[in-house]
């Protein structure tokens, strides 16, 4: 049950850890910022290369991915990785035998509902805890994997009889990206834990350095940022990270 406190309490195991007084600061490190750069441009190339996107239509700034039920993984057969029910629809992660390509499927085996998960062509390996789904007005899943020493992650919205995607990741440095109704209004949000590497000058020192976690909505703006924590253990509910909306600030 979250608390509607209007006051932030203490987060457990972050004694003598001191937040940011004011905007919180969000990783600016080379590296860091070169792997998310890594990211967006195969995840751009992946959309731009697929076959169909003529077809793709825009719904609230989100869109609707081609649906690939025929396409198989990787050219080979697709096998369940994970799965979930939310609102009642069941929801299964597909993949190629060894976690790659990727698709996401609502409705069981016979459904034609079936559509490309774009991080799956980047290489980035599928299994059993790749999926988290949130039921809401909507079915919303997260579909998510080891990256670059982090996490990525990308998210589809179920709206209509269809999943609609905005197509972007979301990279996380800490490895922590996952679902959390942050403001109480049943609809979840995207988490994403960062390192603040700001004040750091080698990759050593960033993977030691603060964490934060950044929140942004289903159409990917941001809502907000944490103050930082000593690691990311001191974060409520780690890795499935839980947010409170009092505990955000402007991200600077």
């Amino acid at each position: 049950m979250r608390n509607e406190s209007s006051q932030p309490d203490q987060p457990e195991g972050t004694e003598g850890v001191e937040s940011a007084p004011s905007r919180p600061p969000r990783p600016v490190l080379l590296t860091v910022a070169l792997a998310a750069v890594v990211v967006v441009g195969s995840l751009v190339a992946a959309v731009l290369l697929r076959p169909g996107d003529d077809d793709h239509e825009a719904v609230d700034g989100l869109s609707m991915p081609t649906a690939t039920a025929g396409d198989g993984c990787a050219g080979g057969p697709c096998r369940v990785v994970a799965s979930a029910s939310v609102n009642g629809m069941t929801v299964e992660l597909l993949a190629a035998e060894r976690g790659s390509a990727g698709r996401l499927r609502a409705g069981g085996p016979a459904s034609a509902s079936v559509a490309e998960v774009a991080i799956g062509t980047m290489g980035v390996p599928l299994n059993q805890d790749s999926l988290r789904c949130e039921e809401s007005a909507t079915p919303v899943c997260l579909v998510r994997g080891p990256h670059d020493g982090g996490m990525v992650g990308e998210l589809h919205v179920w709206q209509g009889d269809s999943w609609r995607s905005d197509q972007r990741p979301y990279f996380s440095d800490a490895g922590s990206v996952t679902l959390d109704d942050v403001d109480g209004d049943d609809v979840p949000e995207v988490v994403v834990v960062s390192h603040d590497c700001s004040d750091v000058d080698s990759v050593a020192a960033c993977r030691q350095a603060p964490v934060l976690a950044e929140v942004f909505d289903l159409s990917g703006g941001t809502v907000g940022c944490t103050g930082t924590y000593g690691s990311p253990g001191s974060l409520r509910g780690w890795p499935e990270v839980d947010v409170e909306s009092y505990e955000l600030m402007a991200c600077s």
